[in-house]
This record gives C-alpha cells, structure tokens and sequence, in this order.
C-alpha cells in the first residue's frame, strides 16, 4: 500500500514538472549583424534594424521611429533584440522586443512590437529592484503618440 502511495506521489509530482517545463518559454535571441536581424525564421524576411536611422523592416512592414520612439535611444545604450512567433497565447501576437539598457542607468526600457504588423504592443520602463525581482512599469501612450507611431508604419508591396 504504501509502495503504491509513494509511486502515485512520484508520478503526479513528475508529471506536474513535465507540464511546467512544457508550458515554459523563452524568447530567441536575435542578432543583429550590421543591419541584418538574423536568428528570424524566413517568412518574417528580409528582417532589417537600421540603428542610425531607426528603421526597421520585418518582412513586407517598415517603419521610421517617430520623434517619441526615438528618445528612447537619444543615451547611450546596450540593445537586445529578442522575438516570440513560436508561443501560443490568445492575447500575445508574435513579437520583437527590443530592450534597450541606457549605460550607467539602473533601469532599461522595452519595446514590444507586433512581429506581423510591426504595431506597437506595449513600451514599459524595467526596473531591478534586487537580484531576483524585476519590475515592468508600462508607460501611458498619449494619442499623439499612438497615432504618430501608428502613421510610421508603411506595407510595401
């Protein structure tokens, strides 16, 4: 009885960390190499991040950072460019996200991007507040912003 019982507790408890690795994720790491974003699966092609100009194109969108988008990269910075288009979730499209670490900052910013439309998803403020706690602060759009954001976007035939 008792053999039974732990064999039960072994194979619920081995199960239940197979489900959680299972549903875990992990953004891919792209690369940016000149202006080439590699690491991108081939229908998002050609995956461009012009750095200087603040263009990007992903696949048949492009746009030019607006005036707001821009200020985020006005300091000097680290950039991590990271995607999902794997994940499955109802309320998450595919994305790009771009983590932008000023030098010499405690805090970093994200640029969340619909990877299909290159529409922005959300833009927050990344706070360390210790070694195992991260704080995501979203900042407010004011619809100037949206909508100077939203006309930067082009779809090329």
């Amino acid at each position: 009885m008792r053999t039974r019982l732990l064999r039960t507790l072994v194979w619920a408890t081995v199960t239940f960390a197979g489900l959680c690795v299972v549903s875990a994720h992990e953004d891919t790491l792209i690369q940016l190499k000149g202006t080439d974003l590699v690491g991108l699966p081939k229908n998002y092609a050609p995956a461009e991040f012009d750095v200087k100009a603040l263009h990007l194109r992903i696949g048949k969108h492009e746009m030019t950072f607006p005036p707001f988008l821009r200020s985020f990269f006005e300091q000097q910075h680290d950039l991590r460019i990271t995607a999902s288009w794997y994940h499955h979730s109802e309320t998450l499209p595919p994305y790009i996200l771009l983590h932008i670490q000023p030098k010499k900052k405690d805090f970093s910013y994200d640029l969340l991007l619909n990877l299909e439309t290159l529409d922005l998803i959300e833009i927050s403020v990344v706070l360390q507040t210790s070694d195992s706690r991260t704080r995501y602060l979203p900042i407010a759009l004011r619809d100037q912003w949206k909508e100077d954001i939203s006309k930067s976007i082009r779809t090329l035939k």
